[in-house]
């Protein structure tokens, strides 16, 4: 009896437990009013502007030269040999900084990742074979993501104002348009794909479900993970138990499958060639583990990146967060920082359900403002207890008309501030909009016309090593590798010394590569013009110029070294009298070393920082970089080749070296420049904090210019001895010399 008694009580628990759970019953119909065809009217509205936008945006990208090998040329090259050589193969790849370079023969796609979606998308190829096919295809599905994101918000709040509100907050996600905007990823699609999954899901309506539950599986390897978190959360809370727990079924076969079928008959270590990302989370501590992966600045950083633009509220609805856990963990987990930036592919598949976490925090703030007018109703009989019968409606219609208004009021207000944050992180996040702090529009210059005609100059059938922004124009081949892979088996290897040096550390890194190449003895030069080297193997090679500040040979560094190189390579470093005229801080201030000299004519400067007042020259002292342009004129020759470095004087008196990285120095060297020439040296961007730390003091700082030689060792680079004589004859902007330190002053900061 006692044994019964106890089941019953327990068989009763549960059961109330259940029902409590049991918050996602079969949704009431909600009537497509006028206003309904109105709000999807502007949803439909939002879709077509943000898809028109966003391609214009990147078709134009990588028409300038904007696009990347990793990863639009490494899914290029792949979708196109599926297309016209059936099969999956590429040969692109990191050999610096990442894992997944095996072989110059390539891999298989399917030994990094997972994603069989990408053969109904070859299917395209059919009709343009063009990685600009990829992007508008991944930017339209992106964009379709809107209409589940509307149609889950009107059934859960009711108001189809307010689900557009939802679209949009879609749309504007900073999230999301990270992902829109890197390249092509199959990952990326399944913003989309997912938010139909949780629509058709809450909807209860299984086939659709099972459709786009299966489109999404096959977009990565882990999604079927975030799909099983989508089926136990509808046994839990909708108690859908058999569509769910066939669908459960197959997302977990789905995983087994490709982890232990697929990654070990494709990869050639028997294992996901990215899996070397995660070696170091089993080790140490539960407390030094949970300070690494989660509780440091850049994991908190992220997590607060992710949750901003929608003002923290899906962190009210913990019970659809959670749907995220798989991706946010392997995030978390990974060594890889750009998983945890922020920014790129990495949290595609996370937006659907911060969207939804968004909708559910909404619904029980105002099913708490509901409960508050109930109780104000049942209080106000409770205190007049003695009101005639026909007073009694209007009495209790106050309290109900108030708490309606007040969550009308707060409904607004939330979806207000939600909008107006995403657009704020838009902002100062590296965002995608026009009104964005750093955001430029990409241009198609002479320049981006002078790279087209090198990449046309490769035979189609060509093996080739190139630059990670050329890499795209020539990824329909066999082989292509991104520079400075296999550099000395590719029969041609392209150049832009003026462009991204990824996945090169600097200038440096870069130049002793590239040079290696050049005094290889294999390779020799097909065209140079303006920065452009095109290389083809077994043309004479172009030797070591007699102005070379070092020599060449077994373990030279060669960073500095000069090779012959054709006048052709350094001619855009030349500056027209009309160019002189544009220099925005010009000036007259003579370097010299015993009977050379060199004048410097002026510095065109842009800076960059998270908050900044150009009026009164205050910068953020954690986050300011800048890119400076500097003109020279050669009033006599000085033999030594000679460097360009910018230092930063503090407020506490002390000399911090920003950067030395001007990299045409490097191959347009000064001891080649002809007397009476004017010619252009560009920094790369730099930050202003002294390399190897980020803060520098507050107060008045000065960015200074010295000359130094070229082959300075790095270990005495700040040597005042060794930096040039500088005297000023010309100042309109404030620039001063420091002759203790021999240093130039440019111009003058306000750190805060």
């Amino acid at each position: 009896m006692v044994s019964m008694s106890w089941r019953k009580r327990l068989s009763k628990r549960v059961s109330i437990w259940q029902n409590r759970l049991y918050l996602y019953p079969r949704p009431e119909p909600l009537e497509r009013t006028r206003l309904f065809w109105v709000a999807l009217g502007l949803v439909t509205t939002a879709v077509v502007v943000f898809s028109a936008y966003f391609i214009l945006l990147l078709t134009t990208g990588h028409s300038a030269f904007g696009t990347n090998a990793e990863d639009l040329g490494i899914m290029d090259q792949a979708v196109w040999n599926l297309a016209y050589h059936g099969e999956l193969h590429q040969t692109i790849c990191n050999i610096i900084s990442d894992t997944n370079c095996y072989s110059p023969e390539g891999i298989n796609r399917f030994a990094i990742h997972f994603e069989p979606i990408l053969w109904p998308i070859s299917w395209l190829y059919y009709l343009w074979a063009d990685p600009r096919m990829l992007l508008i295809f991944q930017t339209v599905v992106v964009a379709l993501g809107a209409y589940p994101a509307f149609l889950l918000a009107r059934l859960r709040l009711r108001n189809e104002l307010a689900a557009v509100a939802i679209a949009l907050l879609y749309l504007l996600y900073p999230a999301q348009q990270q992902a829109t905007i890197y390249d092509f990823h199959a990952v990326t699609l399944t913003t989309s794909l997912l938010l139909f999954t949780l629509y058709f899901m809450y909807t209860r309506r299984t086939a659709p479900m099972f459709v786009f539950a299966l489109l999404s599986m096959a977009c990565k390897e882990e999604i079927p993970l975030v799909i099983a978190m989508f089926c136990l959360w509808s046994m839990v809370f909708q108690r859908r138990w058999r569509s769910s727990a066939i669908l459960l079924v197959i997302a977990l076969a789905w995983f087994g499958i490709a982890y232990y079928f697929v990654f070990p008959h494709f990869s050639p270590t028997g294992k996901p060639l990215l899996t070397g990302r995660y070696d170091g989370a089993s080790q140490g501590t539960v407390k030094g583990f949970l300070h690494k992966y989660l509780l440091d600045s850049k994991h908190r950083a992220y997590l607060e990146i992710l949750l901003r633009p929608a003002i923290f509220l899906p962190v009210l609805a913990p019970w659809v967060l959670i749907l995220a856990a798989p991706t946010l963990a392997l995030n978390l987990l990974s060594s890889h920082e750009g998983q945890y930036s922020g920014l790129f592919q990495y949290n595609a598949e996370i937006v659907p359900v911060l969207i939804f976490a968004t909708i559910e925090a909404i619904v029980l703030l105002l099913w708490l403002v509901q409960l508050g007018s109930h109780w104000l109703t049942k209080r106000q009989v409770q205190v007049a207890p003695d009101l005639s019968e026909s007073s009694r409606p209007m009495q209790k219609s106050k309290p109900r008309l108030t708490g309606r208004l007040l969550q009308l009021g707060l409904m607004t207000g939330l979806l207000s501030l939600t909008l107006f944050s995403s657009l704020r992180t838009d902002y100062y996040f590296h965002g995608a909009l026009p009104f964005s702090v750093d955001f430029h529009w990409p241009r198609i210059s002479a320049r981006t016309q002078l790279l087209q005609k090198f990449v046309d100059m490769v035979p189609p059938n060509a093996s080739i090593s190139a630059q990670t922004r050329l890499v795209p124009h020539l990824s329909q081949r066999q082989k292509i590798y991104m520079f400075p892979y296999a550099n000395e088996q590719a029969d041609y290897v392209l150049l832009d010394l003026q462009g991204d040096l990824y996945p090169s550390g600097g200038s440096d890194a870069y130049s002793q590569s590239a040079k290696s190449v050049l005094l290889s003895g294999k390779y020799g030069i097909v065209r140079a013009e303006d920065g452009m080297l095109l290389l083809k193997k077994g043309l004479p090679a172009p030797g070591l110029s007699p102005l070379s500040p070092v020599q060449a040979g077994p373990g030279a560094d060669l960073i500095h070294a000069l090779p012959n190189l054709p006048a052709s390579l350094c001619a855009d470093t030349l500056v027209s009298p009309q160019e002189m005229k544009q220099i925005q801080h010009p000036l007259q201030a003579t370097f010299s070393a015993g009977t050379g000299s060199l004048q410097l004519l002026g510095y065109d400067a842009t800076l960059n920082s998270k908050y900044e007042n150009a009026k009164t020259h205050q910068y953020d002292r954690t986050d300011v970089h800048a890119t400076i342009s500097t003109y020279w004129k050669v009033v006599q020759p000085i033999r030594i080749s000679q460097q360009v470095a910018f230092i930063m004087e503090t407020s506490d008196r002390q000399e911090h070296l920003a950067s030395t990285d001007v990299p045409l120095l490097n191959w347009c060297q000064s001891s080649t420049w002809k007397t009476g020439d004017v010619i252009k040296m560009q920094s790369n961007d730099f930050f202003l904090a002294p390399q190897g730390t980020t803060v520098l003091p507050k107060g008045l700082a000065h960015l200074s210019i010295a000359l130094l030689p070229l082959a300075q060792p790095s270990s005495t680079i700040m040597d005042v001895q060794a930096r040039l004589h500088v005297d000023m004859e010309k100042s309109q902007d404030g620039a001063e010399v420091n002759q203790n330190a021999r240093l130039l002053r440019l111009f003058a900061l306000n750190l805060i």
